[in-house]
């Protein structure tokens, strides 16, 4: 059910044209729609480019490993959505792209009888099971298409939130996701109706998996950029959705714990599930709710084990708050950005103390509105600089809550406080390692630091001149560190002395990379230090 205040919002925002335009959803086993300019909400559409979705699905499930995609050295027809002359795309930026060619049934040898086969067991409408019906201009039911996005497998799905994140950032939902959030992952169509008439839109999933449809007049991107305000208060509010990335937590870090109640019993090691009470051996207490992700150690330490996004979401709530609305975002987006570029990843998760040194984590479960704004952002990270905030205290690359707050009551969006605290940031993907983004700056520093370093450096054994100059790169997310294969250097900060010693640290690593302590952080840190003379 949407809130009457959302609802009343669209009518306020709905100042457009008539024209065409309706929203519709799967839950519980039917559909679900809202016209947002009162006409009715179509029942049968066209596929548009949705056909490309099913077919990704299919390859996704079956583990299939086909050739990208070459595009000729002549401009061909449609290879304008694919890939330059001469280059290469492959299945996931084929996707994000709407490369027709890429998908083409026959280019990937998909038979009629194996689709037929696997479609029939994701239980998928009839038209679907059908392989020739993978056309743009093939008209569905609109319920049998949110049946048919329903019916995609789960690691599928997942795949193909993360190929057309892209789509959200830089292609046609470019300038509608700042209102409609990174979590809502669609594929975009540009068609035509029976009448002939432009339709364009875009179908997914929200961020629970809930499949969606939205169409209206035009093209996508005129039909995404015109309704977003509208859409954005329009869809069902959701819960959290399948977290892909996790973030274990060493919770009251810096506080020993002397004992764990539940009600009038002590707790002993294992999962924590209900209300406790927490006796720190500082005579203070605390109270939490749990519900299976932390754990009382034989140590006596409570450590949890999160989703990123709940992560997020608790931080916000220790840190900060969930309104106004626009700060929040702010927040939620630098939280993430810090964790990644600080915490250590180790296994499958990352890293981090609940520590005021770094950052503050509630243990109790976020609430529906933290969870909210943490989802909004779903994988966007700030990359380019290193990461900081603070309660009041504003700084180069450090947020204030305070100011943020302020700053959104004054009618800023999330994207104008974070341009303001971190200039020279852009946002990016959490889960996509871009390629290295050199810092010439650095590496000529480095350049000309190395022959004072030499004398030191010739009396250590297993020393090595580099063969070539060594490639310093911005560091997205993670700790520094020496990429020993590629000579490449990965750090966020070099102008300042702790920077230029982390660069000289990693630097070791790569030159004392056959020294029998050059593994050793402790020994490699103190040399850094020496070089440097900090």
């Amino acid at each position: 059910m949407v809130p009457w205040r959302f609802v009343s919002l669209c009518w306020l925002l709905l100042v457009t044209p008539a024209q065409a335009a309706g929203v519709a959803w799967w839950r519980d086993g039917q559909m679900l729609t809202r016209s947002l300019d009162g006409a009715p909400v179509p029942t049968q559409v066209p596929l548009g480019s949705v056909w490309k979705l099913f077919v990704y699905g299919y390859l996704q499930a079956r583990g299939q490993q086909e050739a990208d995609y070459q595009c000729a050295d002549l401009p061909q027809a449609g290879e304008q959505y694919c890939c330059l002359p001469g280059e290469a795309v492959a299945r996931d930026a084929a996707l994000a792209r709407s490369c027709a060619r890429y998908f083409e049934p026959t280019r990937l040898g998909i038979t009629a009888a194996d689709w037929r086969s696997f479609w029939q067991a994701q239980q998928a409408p009839g038209w679907l099971q059908d392989l020739t019906q993978m056309q743009p201009g093939r008209d569905v039911t609109l319920a049998e298409l949110l049946q048919a996005l329903a019916a995609m497998p789960a690691a599928s799905r997942t795949a193909a939130r993360q190929a057309l994140l892209a789509t959200a950032l830089q292609g046609y939902g470019r300038n509608a996701w700042p209102l409609l959030g990174s979590g809502l992952r669609f594929k975009t169509f540009s068609w035509h109706d029976r009448q002939g008439r432009a339709l364009g839109g875009a179908a997914g999933w929200l961020v629970d998996g809930t499949p969606f449809w939205f169409g209206a007049s035009g093209a996508s991107h005129q039909a995404l950029d015109t309704w977003a305000a509208v859409l954005a208060c329009t869809l069902p509010v959701v819960g959290a959705g399948l977290e892909t990335q996790c973030v274990e937590v060493d919770f009251f870090a810096r506080y020993p714990l002397q004992a764990v109640w539940q009600g009038e019993q002590p707790v002993s090691a294992g999962p924590l599930r209900g209300s406790y009470r927490l006796q720190f051996a500082n005579g203070s207490s605390v109270s939490l709710r749990a519900e299976g992700e932390l754990t009382l150690g034989e140590d006596g330490r409570i450590r949890g084990r999160l989703g990123l996004n709940d992560y997020v979401a608790r931080v916000l709530e220790r840190e900060g708050r969930a309104e106004p609305l626009e700060a929040a975002r702010a927040l939620a987006i630098a939280a993430r950005s810090y964790v990644l570029q600080n915490g250590q990843f180790a296994g499958d998760c990352w890293q981090i103390a609940d520590d005021s040194r770094q950052q503050r984590v509630s243990p109790n479960p976020p609430s529906a509105a933290a969870q909210a704004v943490a989802w909004f952002s779903d994988e966007l990270v700030l990359q380019g600089v290193a990461v900081q905030y603070h309660q009041q205290q504003a700084a180069e690359n450090r947020l204030s809550w305070q100011q943020a707050v302020v700053q959104a009551q004054e009618g800023w969006d999330f994207q104008r406080i974070l341009r303001h605290a971190y200039l020279q940031a852009t946002l990016g993907s959490s889960q996509v390692r871009s390629e290295c983004q050199r810092l010439p700056a650095a590496e000529q520093w480095l350049q000309q630091a190395l022959p004072g370093w030499l004398p030191q450096l010739q009396r250590e054994d297993g020393y090595e001149p580099l063969e070539s100059p060594v490639q310093v790169c911005v560091l997205a997310q993670g700790v520094p560190y020496a990429d020993l294969q590629q000579l490449r250097l990965y750090v966020r900060d070099w102008r300042s002395l702790n920077g230029r010693v982390t660069l000289a640290h990693e630097f070791l690593h790569l030159a004392l990379r056959f020294h029998p302590h050059g593994a050793d952080e402790v020994y490699v840190e103190r040399l850094a230090r020496r070089l440097i003379g900090g």
